[in-house]
């Protein structure tokens, strides 16, 4: 199984891409754990934002998704979750798992960015860190503008990989987009 952790203001659709492409590449299951947006109180992002992600995760065939309920300060013996996301809980439930309208897993995607082997760059604005210790190189702009222009053209239907030999694409992509190649 692997997980997406979605909060920290990143954006959605690269975190689901990020996972999707790791899950599809090596056989595996996938899910998204929402965690905080904010360092304090609230914490979590509003109900109805939190509503949208598990939407999409859902219609992009997350097998789970997990809210995390924690903080060292918590006054609730809830957690940090308010009346609010419990309400919007058994809405997921009832407008969208329980809706036959609402189908699993119909958002597929139809391109992949591949990203160099090993390449450990974060991926969360322009002059983030490699390995969380050296800084941007070369292909850190050039992978971030057409990431940026990917997921704006794609959405939710792209996935970002790995090239790695050991998972070979071998065709599961429509379009196949190389973090070198320009557009």
């Amino acid at each position: 199984m692997i997980l997406a952790q979605l909060g920290w203001n990143h954006t959605l659709a690269q975190d689901i891409a990020l996972v999707i492409g790791a899950a599809e590449m090596q056989n595996k299951s996938w899910g998204v754990t929402i965690t905080w947006k904010y360092r304090q109180p609230p914490y979590l992002d509003s109900a109805e934002n939190i509503y949208k992600q598990m939407l999409d995760a859902y219609e992009c065939g997350a097998k789970y998704i997990i809210i995390f309920n924690y903080a060292e300060n918590m006054e609730s013996p809830y957690g940090i979750m308010t009346d609010a996301h419990f309400e919007m809980l058994k809405c997921f439930w009832n407008e969208v798992v329980k809706n036959s309208k609402v189908i699993y897993g119909s958002v597929k995607a139809e391109a992949a960015l591949v990203l160099p082997r090993n390449y450990g760059w974060g991926m969360r604005h322009p002059e983030d860190r490699i390995w969380g210790w050296w800084g941007p190189d070369e292909k850190s702009q050039q992978i971030w503008e057409l990431s940026r222009f990917l997921l704006k053209k794609y959405g939710l239907r792209l996935d970002i990989i790995y090239d790695d030999a050991e998972f070979p694409i071998n065709n599961k992509y429509k379009n196949v987009y190389y973090w070198n190649q320009s557009l």
